[in-house]
């Protein structure tokens, strides 16, 4: 009897990770049965039950997955020495992948979500992602700081949650609506971050008398 080899047993396990992940997307967490995921997969209950005892299982793995996908991809950006090349590398990669969207990744991650508010094991794996991720991010800014590139009164962990928050809100934004235009969301976003969303500074009312100057003058062009 040959034997199995590790390639094998990885390209059947992410064979299962795939289907369960079209079932996630199509039919919601809780109306996917490992029967259905069984199905999808094309394989017998008895394959798909060595590798997975339940749909949990499932998304612990898919969490971890990612978690390794993404640490990989901040190890290879964190060499560049601009601290800008660095975010913008890093968004493109992670806004590309949404913007892919195979399988409906981002229907998934809302079912992970949804999931996590409810089973205390799939939320202590979210919690850890997150937290892996916040760690990168912030570990990004504070170099930054250190090379004079970033405002050093800025809280780097604080910094890197407004970030995350950015990209969780798109992946919400494309589960409802797949034809969200992901990237001219990336470049309001760089414009943003970078210092090109505004065109000039505006000087603020330096008294009373130029803050009532300035609500009388609108009230002339409102009137006429």
């Amino acid at each position: 009897m040959p034997l199995v080899t590790e390639a094998h047993l990885e390209a059947r396990r992410q064979q299962i990770l795939e289907a369960a992940a079209a079932c996630f997307a199509r039919d919601g967490f809780h109306r996917t049965t490992m029967q259905s995921i069984c199905g999808e997969a094309g394989l017998s209950a008895g394959a798909v039950y060595r590798y997975f005892a339940s749909k949990e299982d499932i998304i612990l793995d898919m969490c971890e997955a990612e978690l390794r996908r993404n640490l990989a991809v901040f190890e290879e950006h964190a060499s560049k020495g601009d601290t800008e090349a660095v975010l913008s590398g890093l968004a493109d990669v992670f806004f590309r992948r949404l913007d892919e969207d195979v399988p409906a990744s981002s229907r998934v991650s809302v079912e992970i979500w949804a999931e996590a508010l409810r089973n205390p094991r799939v939320a202590g794996a979210l919690r850890s992602r997150t937290e892996h991720h916040l760690e990168q991010f912030a570990l990004v800014v504070s170099h930054g700081q250190d090379r004079g590139q970033i405002n050093p009164d800025l809280i780097p962990s604080v910094i890197a949650r407004t970030m995350l928050s950015a990209f969780y809100g798109l992946v919400l934004q494309k589960a409802l609506d797949p034809g969200v235009n992901v990237p001219a969301y990336v470049e309001s976003l760089k414009s943003i971050y970078f210092g090109r969303f505004w065109l000039k500074p505006s000087p603020a009312p330096t008294d009373k008398s130029t803050v009532r100057a300035g609500v009388k003058t609108l009230k002339k062009e409102q009137r006429s």
